[in-house]
């Protein structure tokens, strides 16, 4: 009997451990809650589809589709969403087409209405229009805007909401938004006369405190700032921080980067990309506790795409004028533009600036064209996506001695963004060519410019020699330039950079792209 009474002991702590197991199972199952984070950035209004190309793995041939646009990114949210979704933009909406343009935002900001975004943060494109513009636009707004690092002098407030609060699922949510702290390098001083940017670490300090206060179990910092300055962020806020969706540098991180425990996404530009990012969050720990991330291409496709979303656009594109649609060349090969390289499309421009303007040079930055076109018809539309920023082209002289100096101290600045990991402006020119050496960079003795020839001939340090440009190249001279001895007068042009290219574009008719390398590194042929 005591044999039986025994194991039946046994057997009951047997069950009761089991019950214990299942029950402590459920109870940490019960508190693991599940929340996908939908997010994309840098849509530039490409509110229409873009056609693109890649190979063919069995011909070898170029096949083109599209993608992209308001009614299909849309088209893949909805898909995408359910009720543990949470919706996020990383700015920078604003410019890029005639619409956006023409509105001074209002047509992105009614768009962006129709997403039922969670929250969506001020990029520098945004001020691209004035401060004011901008203020009138996001008047219409039905979603949250935010910005906790720009301060509004006319208000007296942030331009946006600094943090908002979200429950996702039973996950307490806490988002706040850092706009890009050197807005005033990345805009027209003129748009921004009345705002004064806020020390990005007090305010991040502040809003964490505020939200671990109110109980948030995930911290999301929605930022416009470029991967880089994401990482480092990181590396101070990793203790409190658990994700950074960023935007501005325009990468598309196929896989998450992680910083010191800190998830990091972006989602290129452009709409191409919807970013999702799968997370499992321990709401007793207020801790991910395992995350997947991947970009969905928005590739058209009719079960997808939001036809009201589609008819929307194309009213306001109609809006805006026929014009836009007329073709005014043919395109023989494909136009590159980059940010960071020289290409043909800048080479182009840069040659259509000199030769208009009547200069001995000439100089466009790579960041202001904004499109890559595919052969075929050219349009007015596309020009106007190319140059969406319509700057002004202005004039300077300097000698000889300071145009190298010029070159020298650009070669320089862009090695050190090189090196810090960020991604250095490119120049294209036109009427000019140099070489450097870029292993000389550290050497205070020897000068890292090698050679510079101005219509074939050496560059002269007596000689005086005009230079064309955008008036935002003039305004940032010393981002591209750095500090010269020479004073110089600046002249206005009274010419748009996007009107000239137009008109030369519609006189060529037929346009054959070509390339050539004007700036060489020495150093790579050692």
């Amino acid at each position: 009997m005591s044999f039986l009474v025994k194991y039946f002991n046994l057997f009951m702590k047997y069950i009761l451990f089991v019950l214990f197991i299942l029950t402590f199972s459920i109870y940490s199952q019960e508190n693991v809650k599940e929340v996908t984070i939908l997010h994309w950035n840098d849509f530039h209004a490409r509110n229409q589809p873009v056609k693109s190309s890649k190979k063919d793995s069995a011909t070898g041939e170029s096949v083109y589709y599209y993608y992209g646009g308001t009614a299909n990114m849309l088209g893949y949210v909805n898909k995408l969403r359910n009720e543990k979704s949470l919706v996020l933009n990383a700015g920078d909406d604003f410019q890029g087409t005639p619409v956006s343009t023409f509105t001074r935002g209002k047509s992105q900001i009614e768009l962006l209405n129709l997403f039922s975004i969670d929250a969506f943060v001020l990029g520098n494109h945004e001020y691209d229009y004035s401060q004011y513009a901008l203020d009138s636009a996001l008047k219409l707004a039905q979603f949250n805007i935010l910005s906790a690092n720009i301060y509004n002098k006319l208000s007296n407030s942030t331009f946006g909401k600094p943090f908002i609060i979200k429950d996702i699922n039973g996950v307490k949510t806490g988002i706040l938004g850092i706009s890009p702290p050197g807005l005033f390098e990345l805009t027209l001083p003129k748009n921004v006369d009345n705002i004064v940017m806020l020390n990005t670490d007090s305010v991040i300090k502040a809003g964490i405190g505020q939200l671990k206060a109110q109980g948030c179990d995930l911290i999301v910092l929605l930022t416009h700032q470029g991967l880089d300055d994401d990482k480092k962020m990181a590396e101070v806020y990793y203790k409190d921080v658990d994700i950074i969706v960023g935007g501005h540098t325009h990468i598309p991180l196929f896989k998450p980067a992680n910083q010191n425990g800190v998830v990091i996404v972006q989602a290129g530009s452009y709409s191409r990309w919807l970013g999702k990012l799968d997370l499992k969050v321990d709401v007793d720990k207020d801790t991910v506790i395992s995350y997947y991330g991947k970009l969905i291409e928005t590739v058209m496709d009719s079960a997808i795409y939001d036809k009201a979303a589609g008819q929307k656009v194309e009213e306001m594109v109609s809006s805006v004028g026929a014009e836009l649609l007329k073709v005014i060349a043919e395109l023989k090969d494909d136009w590159k533009a980059s940010y960071n390289q020289e290409t043909n499309l800048g080479q182009y421009e840069a040659d259509a600036f000199r030769t208009e303007i009547g200069t001995d040079i000439a100089f466009i930055n790579g960041g202001g064209l904004r499109k890559n076109l595919a052969k075929g018809n050219v349009t007015i539309g596309d020009i106007w996506e190319i140059n969406p920023f319509g700057n002004e082209l202005n004039v300077f002289s300097v000698s000889g001695k300071t145009l190298k100096e010029m070159l020298s101290n650009n070669i320089r600045l862009k090695i050190n963004k090189e090196r810090e990991e960020e991604s250095g402006e490119m120049l294209n020119v036109s009427g000019l060519t140099y070489t450097y050496d870029s292993k000389k960079m550290d050497s205070d003795s020897m000068n890292i410019l090698v050679s510079a020839f101005v219509d074939g001939k050496p560059v002269d340090d007596n000689k005086i020699y005009s230079i064309a440009t955008n008036n935002y190249v003039v305004s940032q001279f010393k981002k591209f330039f750095g500090e010269v001895n020479e004073k110089f007068e600046v002249k206005e042009t009274g010419r748009v950079d996007r009107d000239l290219i137009i008109e030369v574009v519609e006189k060529q008719k037929v346009i054959e792209p070509k390339f050539e390398k004007r700036i060489i590194d020495i150093s790579d042929s050692k």
